[in-house]
């Protein structure tokens, strides 16, 4: 059954000599899985050059609903990506977050609102000439998403002394919190957070955060969504994301 997609291209890997598996999260289906040809020949290349990661492309796709595989044709780029596959920090942020969707996108269904924000922060990225803002991209866009996956920290009943506790979602006084949990963030990093919460695409550029601070921060909003979706955590990229931010 032949059927019209519109895909964020999530990853490739290699299936056999003649064949790639890649993931597409389509805004119609959720996530898909489909054939595409390895090799050198001319057609391959292109392809493979369509279906680079976060690549965000309109498709016909054959779907055959007795298998997990698909195959694809006719592929078209929506986005032409200007800057995200040309300069090293954002081909860096681009290589982080592609590992980062696909393991949180792992079985996700139909969710048009999800997708409709990742491409559009995507194009907001690409378009994005401030170096402070294009640095904080990674922090605002997983604060931001927070919100959409149901996540979002709860900082409403904040008050000085409190801690937030990684595996409510919620501050807490330390007196609640069980002796040696390490699932909680401790008072001083905590009492940025309600600040933090509040970092959007239009005002990202005005939080000015160090190396270390940046590597620190993404490295704790990592383990919490790792808590609230496994896996999350594990991502080869995020020493390299600590690299070339430090």
């Amino acid at each position: 059954m032949k059927e019209h997609i519109s895909g964020i291209v999530l990853g490739t890997v290699k299936h056999s000599d003649r064949h790639n598996v890649t993931s597409i999260y389509t805004r119609e289906r959720g996530r898909m899985a489909f054939l595409s040809p390895a090799g050198a020949s001319k057609s391959s290349r292109q392809t493979s050059a369509r279906l680079q990661p976060l690549s965000i492309i309109e498709a016909e796709a054959n779907i055959t609903t007795t298998k997990d595989l698909h195959s694809l044709s006719a592929i078209f780029p929506i986005k032409v990506w200007r800057s995200l596959y040309y300069e090293p920090l954002k081909s860096t942020v681009v290589l982080f977050l592609s590992e980062f969707l696909n393991k949180l996108l792992r079985e996700a269904p139909s969710e048009p609102r999800l997708w409709d924000f990742i491409a559009n922060s995507l194009s907001i990225f690409d378009a994005t000439e401030n170096r402070i803002e294009a640095a904080n991209f990674h922090i605002t866009f997983l604060i931001s998403l927070s919100y959409m996956m149901g996540i979002q920290p709860d900082v409403s009943e904040y008050r000085d002394g409190m801690e937030f506790d990684m595996k409510s979602g919620s501050m807490v006084y330390p007196y609640n919190v069980m002796p040696n949990n390490n699932l909680h963030i401790d008072a001083l990093r905590s009492a940025f957070l309600p600040s933090l919460i509040r970092i959007n695409y239009a005002n990202s550029k005005h939080f000015r955060f160090s190396g270390k601070d940046r590597s620190e921060l993404i490295a704790l909003i990592l383990k919490y969504y790792g808590l609230h979706f496994p896996g999350c955590d594990n991502l080869k990229s995020l020493e390299i994301i600590k690299e070339i931010f430090t």
